[in-house]
């Protein structure tokens, strides 16, 4: 079968690349074609497919003297009309037997749907996140989570200035999830792929397609793991870990606070992201020598550092649907701890595959990580466990099955 992945990034991106790569594996190991739709980027993977891929959208270079252009992005981030013409090109030339959709709002945009919809091919599409309940995608809003949008009013984004704390931004947002919802192409989607329980019930709840919506655990391939695990290095240094972005929705702020009280614990930190530059400062300003910022690493140093740390600490202050990072830790039989959180329980079972903790709870993080430091016996055990439970939960042949049951004639 020839199978069209849609993804807005055809390089490592986050933990939607992660998925998406792992899906590829899947689909390419059961001999099917993966036929990538995509945004030109330097970084991408290549691909033969890449003339078909839509011109790269990076607001970050957005020429804000210029009224014309920034309004041409704006259109472009809500309807593409680039990406449809390119994908009606791409299907001419390529029959597709059905496409699996990811992260493509913003950038590719739901538009799409219609022209797959007018070739009768089925359609899969794997939530990483919720922008069509929430125009800021993450249901965070400065710092505390919200759901004020509920029942599709997404004004509220305006009114709070949700997106990036600009006002200009949440309006683009906000008309973005009002002109979606208002065209209903969600509605040729055969089915919603939800990565978490949590995520399942929280679209539920939203009554989203509700009789669409199906809850399957992502796939990983533990090549990479097993990798780590043959050429890790023998230290004597102990250190518990941090990876991931370094912004507010990821609660390394609340970590640094806990680690006030943990002088006796060295705490590594992998990763890069806006609130780098102020964590910094805070490490500095309260003097935490046992804490060390690493930047960020590449797949196998970053599973590396994991190997040699006592355990993983995941402090998320959002609806995490997942976390690849949790799942690579618990492969290299790691504990972790975890905030009560998204989907982040249903890997960290408490006190079996690590410790959870409230967000936000900086003394009560302290105090899970001074009770597991100081516990090698625990540690070794709830390793074990979560080595066995992510194996059991993540993997790339349940997935799979779990997809047939979604598209037979796979």
């Amino acid at each position: 079968m020839n199978i069209l992945v849609v993804n807005w990034s055809w390089y490592p991106s986050g933990g939607d690349w992660t998925y998406v790569e792992n899906l590829i594996k899947i689909y390419e190991e059961k001999g099917h074609h993966v036929v990538p739709f995509s945004m030109k980027d330097d970084r991408n993977f290549p691909s033969i497919y890449s003339d078909y891929f839509i011109e790269n959208i990076d607001y970050k270079k957005v020429d804000r003297r210029s009224l014309t252009a920034g309004i041409k992005v704006v259109m472009n981030s809500i309807y593409s009309f680039e990406a449809q013409k390119n994908l009606e090109r791409l299907l001419a030339d390529v029959a597709i037997d059905f496409a699996h959709i990811n992260v493509i709002h913003h950038y590719i945009t739901p538009t799409i749907l219609k022209i797959l919809k007018k070739r009768n091919i089925p359609i899969i599409w794997t939530f990483h996140e919720y922008t069509p309940l929430c125009p800021d995608s993450i249901f965070v809003s400065h710092g505390q989570v919200c759901e004020r949008c509920y029942g599709g009013a997404f004004y509220n984004c305006i009114t709070h200035s949700c997106k990036k704390g600009s006002y200009l931004a949440s309006t683009v947002a906000a008309l973005e999830n009002y002109v979606h919802k208002f065209l209903n192409y969600y509605a040729y989607v055969d089915y919603y792929v939800c990565g978490s329980i949590f995520q399942y019930e929280k679209y539920k709840q939203f009554h989203f397609f509700n009789e669409k919506l199906v809850q399957i655990y992502h796939g990983y391939n533990y090549d990479e793991i097993k990798k780590a695990m043959l050429t890790a290095k023998q230290s004597d240094e102990k250190y518990i870990v941090f990876v991931g972005r370094l912004e507010k929705i990821k609660g390394v702020h609340t970590l640094l606070k806990a680690m006030q009280t943990c002088p006796g614990v060295t705490l590594k930190i992998v990763g890069d992201g806006t609130q780098e530059e102020e964590l910094k400062a805070f490490k500095n300003n309260y003097q935490l020598n046992n804490v060390t910022f690493l930047g960020k690493k590449n797949k196998q140093e970053t599973l590396q550092i994991i190997n040699g740390a006592e355990f993983l600490i995941c402090p998320s202050e959002c609806y995490e649907v997942l976390g690849f990072t949790v799942v690579e830790a618990m492969a290299l039989s790691k504990p972790v701890i975890g905030a009560a959180i998204g989907g982040i329980p249903e890997m960290v079972i408490d006190n079996y595959t690590g410790l959870l903790f409230e967000p936000g709870d900086a003394d009560q993080l302290a105090s899970r990580i001074k009770l597991l430091y100081e516990n090698k016996d625990l540690i070794i055990e709830m390793g074990k466990n979560a080595n066995k439970h992510i194996n059991m939960l993540i993997n790339n042949e349940t997935h799979f099955k779990n997809l047939q049951k979604l598209i037979p004639s796979l």
